[in-house]
């Protein structure tokens, strides 16, 4: 699996946004580069192990870059492969995202294989 970094993230197809050089990110600033609203952020901290931010006094939190990642991998599984919650936690936890990335060309094989079927069909009805 690649690893959770932006380059990993680039090659299981995650669109990235432009990502400042910083130790730290508010999350104000994870809301605005991943576009997730932050109360489903402090939600996907209790379901994913992968989100750890630091908290610091006033429960403000911290996220690391490691953190950015995995909250775009999430998104990534979540909203554009349509996996469940559970199936999103259980591919980060055993870590074989590109094994389950959509190839591009997926998609058109299965219209041709739908197609070849259909014809098979129409031929054999006659």
């Amino acid at each position: 699996m690649p690893p959770l970094t932006p380059d990993g993230l680039r090659f299981i197809g995650v669109q990235l946004p432009e990502i400042p050089e910083k130790t730290f990110f508010t999350i104000g600033e994870i809301v605005e580069l991943s576009h997730v609203e932050a109360h489903v952020l402090r939600f996907w901290e209790g379901e994913f192990a992968h989100i750890k931010p630091l908290k610091r006094s006033g429960n403000r939190r911290l996220y690391r870059l490691r953190d950015l990642c995995a909250i775009l991998c999430i998104k990534h599984l979540l909203y554009t492969l349509n996996f469940t919650h559970q199936g999103a936690r259980q591919r980060m936890n055993q870590g074989d995202l590109a094994q389950f990335v959509e190839q591009p060309d997926t998609r058109e094989m299965l219209y041709l294989i739908r197609d070849s079927l259909k014809e098979a069909k129409h031929f054999l009805q006659q």
